[in-house]
């Protein structure tokens, strides 16, 4: 694991799609205590961004040593009156680093921020992980401004093309670990696929999402800002390319990101929310407000922010805030094609 000073911030904000954009995505708060990630996820964005291709060593874990800049830098961020999520994870496992932390600063990186968090009622802190590593964190008072999440799919996905990591179940067992501690939960079931045998696949991972009770489980499909790039950068790093056969040659309605069919998406993503027990609240991650209409999903927050009244929404484009209920939260929407199949699929789809 290598270790370093950070130069610039240790808090940024996504800089979210391009104005007018029909992407449901807000410019969310992120906090970067380390670089990278040990995992070798075949699809990670990280793969192509500039910092990770000219310093390619720091791809796999960067931890940052002047964590003292950072706890600065927090508590500002947490003087500010108006209510805010936090992430931790956008370019980093969110856990991962637990054990590397407490080796270079003394403490592991839940320790040196949850109890901030903790100590104030207006902001909420997220981390995002496919790791197990709950050990440190369970050590900790629960608090419902921190919340743990974690990046699931089904069996068969994570065993091809994501590397290294947990497999689900263990992932699963993490979050049932932590809810029945007391810490609030989340779950992102993503990227979906429509790989041979994703219902059984999907269904099996949905009864694991019922059983533990997330607050919320946001739905991802496959995605990428440049396939082509994407795919050479995991050939490159020895990643299985494969599933980027499943991605179409057109970008989604707001020109955003290349996607598997629009159609395969509300196939896959129906048959998730449709099986997603109440009061779990579904929401879709980074998609074009048509998705979010063609499902009938009304907006009741999503990942990365507080909930639908995050000030966050009001910052987005109309048609984005138009999604958003007013009032109670509306019941979720009846299904649509249920039964319905799938269009077919490309040739060159992954067996």
């Amino acid at each position: 694991m290598l270790t370093g000073r950070r130069g610039g911030n240790f808090i940024r904000r996504f800089g979210g799609p391009g104005e007018g954009s029909g992407i449901v995505c807000f410019k969310f708060w992120q906090l970067v205590p380390a670089g990278g990630c040990p995992y070798r996820c075949s699809y990670c964005f990280l793969q192509t961004t500039p910092w990770f291709r000219f310093n390619p060593d720091h791809l796999y874990g960067l931890v940052y040593t002047n964590v003292d800049d950072m706890m600065k830098e927090l508590d500002t961020w947490l003087d500010d009156p108006i209510p805010k999520m936090m992430i931790v994870g956008e370019l980093q496992d969110g856990l991962v680093f637990e054990k590397a932390y407490k080796k270079v600063t003394g403490k592991p990186l839940s320790h040196w921020i949850v109890p901030r968090f903790a100590a104030q009622t207006r902001h909420r802190l997220i981390f995002l992980t496919k790791s197990t590593q709950v050990d440190h964190a369970l050590e900790l008072e629960p608090t419902r401004q921190v919340v743990f999440s974690w990046s699931v799919n089904a069996e068969d996905v994570a065993a091809r093309w994501e590397h290294g990591t947990p497999p689900p179940s263990e992932r699963f067992e993490a979050a049932r670990r932590m809810k029945a501690a007391g810490w609030p939960v989340r779950f992102r079931l993503d990227p979906m696929l429509p790989y041979p045998r994703w219902r059984s696949g999907y269904a099996a991972a949905i009864r694991e999402i019922n059983k533990v009770g997330p607050e919320m489980v946001t739905l991802g499909a496959l995605r990428a800002t440049s396939a082509t790039s994407l795919r050479q950068a995991a050939k490159k790093n020895g990643r299985d390319d494969s599933i980027f056969d499943y991605l179409t040659e057109d970008r989604d309605p707001s020109g955003f990101k290349y996607r598997i069919p629009f159609d395969v998406q509300v196939e896959l993503f129906r048959y998730a929310i449709d099986k997603l027990a109440a009061p779990i609240v579904p929401a879709l991650c980074k998609e074009d407000q048509a998705l979010w209409r063609a499902l009938g999903l009304p907006f009741r927050g999503c990942h990365c922010l507080l909930d639908a009244r995050d000030p966050l929404v009001d910052e987005a484009p109309l048609a984005v805030r138009s999604l958003r209920t007013k009032g109670k939260p509306s019941p979720r929407p009846a299904s649509v094609g249920r039964g319905s199949e799938l269009v077919q699929l490309r040739r060159t789809a992954a067996p």
